[in-house]
């Protein structure tokens, strides 16, 4: 027998112990269905032009009222420009608070925060700290896997490209370079406050890997200087792993540029 319930009476019905009991039963027969539903509902590209936040509109006449989820997201791309020491702390409280309890947000934002880290490498204790805060609202680790996944196979995807010229060519390696320097540095903060679990290994890698290949004093300085940094945040004056210090005087020895050995001594110091 099929039972109909009226509109004004679902609210009563969902605040139910016999609604909440069965609902609690059912999530834990089916933990592993829903979890599968919620990576892929969580996997699925986000427009970002949805609230507007894309779209720049000149013209008075073709513009319309905004809705309150396009106005905070609108907000926080500015705070996010706008956050520095003096305010992060400050800050960020603050966002979490503007985006509430809006779950459909939280992608968007977490989307954000990454294409900000990958711009903006010196701001990214700061953006690590809003994520922190932000994890702590929403509990929902796999938006962020999701989007360090994505972001990583997007800048390894575009180094493997081949340009139309050798200028583009390497335009796309010093940009490919850079954004995988935000994006090291940024899930090294993010391992450390313990949000997420065994990825800067990768990343360490992949950047010695770069360092093994054909780059200019440049780009390898920019290496190095990550590597400084990552190890600065996890390690701190300790000693580097083994595996990673051997790589690396095995770089030193290759190359040629004398400001780079110096960079790579540093860090097998320990200054």
């Amino acid at each position: 027998m099929t039972v109909h319930y009226s509109v004004e009476s679902l609210t009563d019905l969902f605040l139910s112990e016999e609604f909440i009991s069965d609902k609690n039963k059912y999530e834990q027969q089916y933990s592993r269905e829903i979890d599968t539903v919620k990576k892929f509902l969580n996997s699925i590209e986000i427009n970002k032009n949805y609230y507007r936040t894309g779209l720049v509109i000149k013209n008075p006449k073709y513009k319309k009222k905004v809705s309150g989820d396009t106005l905070v997201l609108k907000s926080i791309k500015t705070s996010l420009n706008k956050m520095s020491s003096i305010n992060y702390l400050q800050l960020c409280p603050t966002l979490v608070l503007e985006l509430g309890n809006k779950d459909h947000l939280y992608p968007l934002v977490i989307q954000s925060i990454f294409e900000q880290a990958l711009l903006h490498h010196n701001y990214i204790k700061y953006y690590s700290h809003l994520v922190e805060l932000l994890h702590k609202q929403f509990n929902n680790l796999s938006i962020i896997e999701t989007h360090m996944d994505k972001t990583y196979t997007s800048i390894r995807t575009e180094s493997s490209k081949q340009g139309d010229s050798e200028y583009s060519q390497l335009c796309s390696k010093n940009k490919c370079i850079d954004q995988l320097i935000g994006y090291s540095i940024f899930i090294s903060e993010l391992e450390m406050k313990n949000i997420i679990q065994n990825r800067i290994d990768i990343s360490i890698q992949t950047i010695l890997d770069q360092m093994k290949s054909t780059l200019s004093e440049e780009e390898m300085y920019k290496c190095v200087l990550c590597l400084h940094n990552i190890f600065k945040v996890i390690n701190g004056t300790s000693t580097i792993n083994k595996s990673y210090s051997d790589q690396l005087t095995e770089i030193k020895s290759m190359i040629k540029f004398m400001k780079i050995k110096f960079k790579i001594m540093d860090i097998l110091e320990r200054k």
